[in-house]
């Protein structure tokens, strides 16, 4: 026999499920021809017979099951940061499939559905051996920056590919609502874009620092149409982050003003120059690198910029709610689809080797100069011609 501890056990563990079905399914008898397939659906999944015929809340708690177990699954797998920085949240999720679990009349797929979203709360992931950015960061404080020349074109861009992609995949979504990267505040509300924004521009002033740092035409030169090496590698990992942080340092009034450097660069590498320039080009917001982020499948790096642009155009353009005073649906679906093609690109790591004498270089802020520092040095190597 039953006991009642247990059924009271089975009815707490059901209730939630119960509750969401009746108010998403709209459950309703059908049509003659609906109720005929849905006892043959019911047959062949197989439930007992007395359990078939027209019981119609048995019918409701399965369906509850179901449709709870596959929210459950969405959002730990999509949404796994929620958990990781929410321990209470974790246990009761946790507590709540264990429940479940104990009810005697759950489908043996149902079971199993639910023993793997416990498995994915409790344990790491054996397939995510990717290192960590605090992992890098720390692997390079301990090594001696190598020099710019040590390193092959094909190694800074890897390097940098991984460095940019474990920058990117921190920022967790909430950062990504309300514009907070633009308020007075954003340091406290979105630390993580912020920091994205930093290191962007470190990697900047760095191609910009070593092309400069140079007294020789040649070793600048030399310099110069290494990284733009490096750029077009990125741009074959699809990484158009790493792209635009070189184009972009190239176009700075410290490098630009170099005419004597930029006569001794080939012809081949100015051609890539532009070629590249256009890919990431803010023209026609972004289109030719829309057109790439659409043609290309992950791992990827996008330029954040161009979404907290679509954000902040959408944010700014469309009220949150309708003539009627409700919720303007159409706004928020704009805006997830934004969030959900970022969170695709993080999800998906680089099978990148970590090689820290690289990342070390990459990270090392020892030489490099700030954007007045820039401009002087580049006034000392290049006097301005007299007028």
């Amino acid at each position: 026999m039953t006991s009642c501890r247990e059924l009271d056990s089975n009815r707490s563990a059901l209730s939630a499920a119960s509750a969401f079905a009746i108010a998403t399914a709209g459950a309703n008898e059908g049509t003659p021809n609906k109720e005929k397939y849905r006892r043959m659906s019911l047959a062949s999944a197989g439930f007992p017979p007395d359990q078939r015929n027209g019981d119609k809340e048995f019918v409701i708690r399965r369906a509850a099951t179901n449709r709870v177990l596959n929210v459950l699954r969405h959002w730990v797998s999509k949404h796994s940061q929620d958990f990781e920085t929410n321990d209470e949240l974790k246990c009761k999720v946790i507590s709540f499939l264990e429940e479940v679990m104990h009810d005697p009349e759950l489908l043996t797929q149902e079971r199993k559905a639910a023993a793997n979203i416990i498995r994915t709360l409790t344990q790491d992931d054996p397939g995510d051996s990717q290192i960590t950015l605090e992992e890098l960061t720390q692997m390079a404080e301990g090594m001696k920056a190598e020099p710019f020349e040590n390193h092959s074109a094909l190694e800074i861009a890897e390097q940098l590919t991984l460095l940019d992609h474990l920058v990117f995949k921190k920022i967790p979504y909430e950062e990504f609502f309300g514009q907070g990267w633009m308020k007075l505040e954003k340091n406290e509300r979105t630390p993580y874009i912020m920091k994205t924004t930093k290191h962007f521009n470190d990697i900047s002033n760095l191609i910009a620092s070593e092309i400069i740092h140079n007294e020789d035409i040649n070793a600048r030169v030399s310099a110069i149409e290494k990284w733009v090496a490096v750029a077009d590698i990125c741009r074959c990992l699809h990484n158009y982050n790493a792209v635009l942080e070189i184009t972009s340092s190239m176009n700075r009034s410290a490098i630009f003003r170099l005419k004597k450097t930029w006569l001794k660069v080939s012809k081949q590498t100015k051609a890539l120059i532009d070629k590249l320039q256009k890919l990431v080009s803010s023209e026609g917001r972004f289109k030719n690198l829309r057109e790439a982020l659409k043609n290309c499948d992950p791992p990827c790096v996008p330029y954040l910029g161009m979404y907290l642009t679509d954000l902040a155009f959408i944010e700014e353009g469309t009220p949150n709610y309708t003539e009627d005073g409700l919720v303007n649906f159409s706004k928020m679906r704009m805006i997830s689809h934004i969030i959900r093609e970022i969170r695709q690109f993080q999800q998906t790591a680089y099978k990148i080797e970590h090689q820290a004498k690289v990342t070390q270089y990459l990270l090392d802020q020892s030489f490099v100069m700030d954007e007045e520092s820039l401009y002087k040095c580049s006034l000392r190597i290049e006097p301005k011609l007299p007028t």
